[in-house]
């Protein structure tokens, strides 16, 4: 049975490229995909490029405290629903799998007052408030960590799968960026939106005058400017062997290049890093709910595959030169990568799109 499936949620890359991945398995097996979600966040941009019809989705964000400010949420809910609900009849929709962000609320709920399956995707340990609230009419949940099941409740099936990564991260091309092959190289990522904290460790290990390695630093697009900025005061001008960027939509090439991998600990990052079997040094955010992304990093940490900082007190240059230490002993690289890569889960996306097609059919 051919199915219209409507993927909803967005606002940042764990989201999205999970979604995609998802998208991606089903439109291979011939369903009709689709994409809602904020028009002027990531999804906007990404979805439509990869070939998806998008629709935009209002994100109502629920206020922590205030009355007032939670009837207008109510009232605001009830309108995105209602708008949502005239274009999954409009799409003849069949399915919606929710993938978390505010913007994914009004589209799961949408379907299940019209009797559409829908099945939420939660990618970290600690699940968002939008999935708490979409997994309880959700038929079908699909876990990244057995640990969340938890925190969840639901009235449908509970599946763990892991976290899906698009096949194409393992087509990199690392001869895209210039970098001198002969040495390592530090990839730095702060996830979609970019982190503070991980563009000032880039900013120390670019000004080391003993530094050895490449760095290829993804700012995040509202950080590039200033970030570049000060790559171009740093005394001698802009260093050598060092490539800046504000984005990076094919993250293959970037996670190819690498030697070692600095980065926050969001649960789609990390399943990319495993995928390659790269090496990494974790800074998780501690502006996530229930600090979920320490829990995350701790995991790859445990099994041998990362080290973990932790932000609170946070000495730049000691990082600075631990990631010099790192990156000039090999040995050791290559051992935190064979790690990594046996925390693998590459066929994640296949298994959500056949589990997508089992809701479904069980609906029909």
């Amino acid at each position: 049975m051919r199915h219209t499936v409507i993927l909803a949620g967005g606002g940042t890359g764990g989201h999205v490229y999970p979604a995609l991945a998802m998208g991606d398995a089903l439109r291979d097996r011939g369903h009709d995909v689709r994409y809602y979600g904020d028009g002027a966040r990531l999804e906007g941009r990404v979805a439509p490029e990869r070939g998806y019809a998008f629709r935009p989705v209002a994100a109502v964000q629920y206020p922590r405290s205030g009355l007032v400010a939670k009837l207008k949420f109510a009232w605001n809910l009830l309108s995105a629903t209602l708008a949502a609900r005239s274009m999954l009849k409009a799409d003849a929709a069949t399915m919606v799998l929710g993938v978390g962000g505010y913007v994914m609320a009004p589209t799961v709920l949408a379907a299940w007052t019209l009797g559409i399956p829908a099945a939420v995707h939660e990618s970290n340990v600690a699940p968002g408030l939008a999935n708490r609230l979409c997994a309880r009419v959700a038929t079908l949940v699909l876990l990244t960590y057995e640990a969340t099941r938890k925190h969840l409740p639901t009235r449908g099936e509970v599946v763990t799968v892991g976290c899906p990564v698009n096949p194409k991260v393992l087509q990199g091309d690392p001869s895209k960026y210039g970098l001198d092959a002969g040495r390592p190289v530090l990839l730095v990522v702060g996830g979609s939106l970019g982190a503070a904290t991980i563009n000032e460790i880039a900013l120390a290990c670019a000004a080391d005058p003993a530094r050895e390695y490449g760095i290829l630093h993804l700012t995040g697009p509202r950080y590039f400017d200033e970030i570049a900025g000060r790559y171009r005061d740093l005394p001698g001008g802009m260093p050598s062997r060092l490539v800046v960027r504000a984005y990076e939509d094919q993250m293959g090439d970037a996670l190819a290049a690498a030697s070692l991998v600095l980065a926050r600990a969001g649960s789609s990052t990390l399943a990319e890093i495993c995928a390659v079997g790269k090496p990494s040094l974790l800074v998780p955010s501690p502006n996530v709910t229930d600090n979920h992304q320490e829990a995350n990093a701790r995991g790859l940490e445990a099994a041998g595959a990362a080290r973990v900082v932790v932000e609170k007190g946070i000495d730049v240059a000691a990082v600075a030169g631990q990631v010099a230490t790192l990156l000039a002993d090999h040995d050791a690289l290559a051992r935190m990568g064979e790690a990594a890569r046996t925390l693998a889960r590459p066929s994640v996306a296949e298994e959500g799109a056949t589990l997508l097609e089992g809701m479904g059919a069980g609906a029909g």
